[in-house]
């Protein structure tokens, strides 16, 4: 709780301390999505399980605000990742986090292999000869998803698949002062942090990963992050063994007293 700036006495005041902790834990969610995961509204509020409320005038709004001042500074990666929240994670950490969580296939070929839909590929398509950055509004209209309702939705659902397998991020208008968003393909505006994550495997960039969580964690369920990370339970225990083997880690039993 002290670490994670939960104990009532420790907190995060601003969006100037929020990068700061950010990088200092490697990766945390905005809101609370995990129980093995620092959010940033319990640490400004200092208060383990603080429920939220949905009004600009609340600290849950005001936290909400701090996502323009940490994207516009370029603070972290902003993509959604813990139990497909959102979610910031340092520059730093993010080549392994990459390894670990992102789809490694080519999405042409997913799509050739039925396992990427016709509205997910149409996206990745509209970032050819980009950047790998684009506004919704142009992603929308390059990726053939007219203004309507239907073609909305068919639009956020292409969006959700791309997000869950971190193949989308989000952007801001870096040095700017408006509120708009972008959608960044991670394979070409972070080719540098995709190229040194592939160079590692699955289970290399997980126990290094783990190996950068764990100390400021101090503890964490397995089974839990497994799944709020969206990882098969067998590859979440092989780093947990690793870890074990070189003595980073113990594992302990966890008996909750009512």
């Amino acid at each position: 709780m002290r670490s994670w700036c939960q104990d009532g006495e420790n907190r995060v005041p601003d969006p100037a301390s929020a990068a700061e902790f950010i990088n200092r834990h490697g990766i945390a969610t905005l809101y609370s999505a995990s129980s093995e995961v620092p959010n940033l509204y319990w640490a400004f509020v200092s208060e383990p399980e603080a429920k939220s409320e949905a009004k600009w005038d609340s600290p849950a709004g005001h936290v909400y605000g701090w996502r323009w001042d940490l994207g516009r500074s370029e603070a972290a990666f902003y993509g959604a990742l813990v139990a497909k929240k959102p979610t910031w994670i340092a520059w730093e950490v993010l080549p392994v986090v990459l390894g670990f969580a992102m789809d490694r296939s080519d999405p042409e070929e997913q799509y050739a292999d039925g396992l990427l839909s016709n509205e997910a590929i149409r996206i990745v398509r509209a970032f050819e000869g980009t950047s790998g950055v684009l506004p919704t509004k142009e992603l929308r209209q390059r990726a053939g998803f007219p203004t309507g309702k239907a073609e909305r939705a068919a639009y956020l659902r292409g969006v959700e698949e791309l997000d869950s397998r971190l193949l989308l991020a989000k952007t801001f208008d870096v040095g700017g002062e408006g509120d708009d968003m972008s959608h960044a393909l991670v394979r070409i505006k972070y080719e540098a942090q995709v190229a040194e994550g592939l160079r590692l495997s699955r289970d290399e960039a997980l126990l290094a990963f783990l190996r950068r969580y764990l100390p400021l964690a101090v503890y964490f369920d397995p089974k839990v992050l497994a799944k709020h990370l969206r990882l098969p339970p067998t590859v979440m225990d092989t780093a947990v063994e690793r870890l074990i083997d070189l003595g980073s880690a113990q594992r302990v039993d966890a008996t909750i007293e009512e």
